[in-house]
């Protein structure tokens, strides 16, 4: 799954995403984020009359009909990508309502063989050197008692071989040359379920961090910094 991830980087961010995404970045929507958590809003790219734009959204997908009196809405914060078409709402998303979620990182926990106080250490995987890229996402909009509500998830899939002695699944990371397919309204939904392979491992690592991360109204710097000494040995995967 994922249940957390960042994007951190003031530097070079806004040149990324119109470089990278093709999408102006200018706007009031921009601060780093090192703890992006469910409920909270964050930025994703969407194509609205044949433009990619940048839209903030509620984190954990809100169907169309959550305005319905006695209605309660699961969190929907990710998807699999294996059973999209299972689901009405995630199969109307991926026909019609894709989106690209900009990250630079995500964070999972390794269950650590402690039987006194079993316990989950966090890790920090993310690119080396850093650079921006997109989780596949799909995004909806309801009216709600607040107003309309603009919400996202991200779809996940099976993991590579770096996240699976951490955990079973991932979000998928796009290939960048993928990124304007996916947006493409006129990608059917079959097609578009295509694009949805196993991230490489790339340059890709896992960092342990500080517990720190784990409380949501964390989102600072120390959220992402390594544990020095607490690293796994050179080549090994956890």
């Amino acid at each position: 799954m994922c249940g957390r991830y960042t994007l951190t980087r003031p530097e070079g961010l806004v040149e990324d995403l119109e470089a990278t995404l093709g999408e102006s970045a200018q706007g009031d929507w921009w601060r780093p984020r090192f703890n992006v958590a469910p409920t909270q809003p964050a930025p994703v790219v969407i194509l609205r009359d044949g433009e990619r734009r940048i839209e903030l959204m509620r984190w954990g997908l809100i169907p169309s009909w959550a305005g319905r009196p006695g209605s309660k809405p699961p969190l929907m914060i990710n998807a699999r990508s294996e059973s999209l078409e299972d689901k009405p709402m995630f199969r109307d998303a991926l026909d019609r309502r894709r989106c690209l979620v900009p990250a630079d990182g995500f964070f999972e926990w390794k269950k650590l063989d402690d039987r006194k106080r079993p316990r989950k250490q966090p890790v920090y995987l993310h690119p080396q050197p850093p650079r921006l890229f997109a989780f596949a996402g799909l995004w909806a909009r309801a009216r709600t008692e607040a107003g309309e509500q603009l919400s996202f998830t991200i779809i996940t899939g099976p993991a590579n071989e770096l996240v699976a002695p951490i955990h079973a699944r991932m979000p998928v990371v796009l290939a960048p040359t993928t990124y304007a397919a996916w947006l493409d309204p006129s990608l059917d939904a079959a097609a578009a379920h295509a694009l949805l392979g196993v991230p490489r491992v790339g340059d890709w690592i896992g960092e342990l961090v500080s517990p720190h991360v784990n409380r949501a109204d964390h989102d600072d710097p120390e959220c992402i910094a390594p544990l020095a000494d607490e690293q796994p040995a050179q080549g090994s995967l956890f």
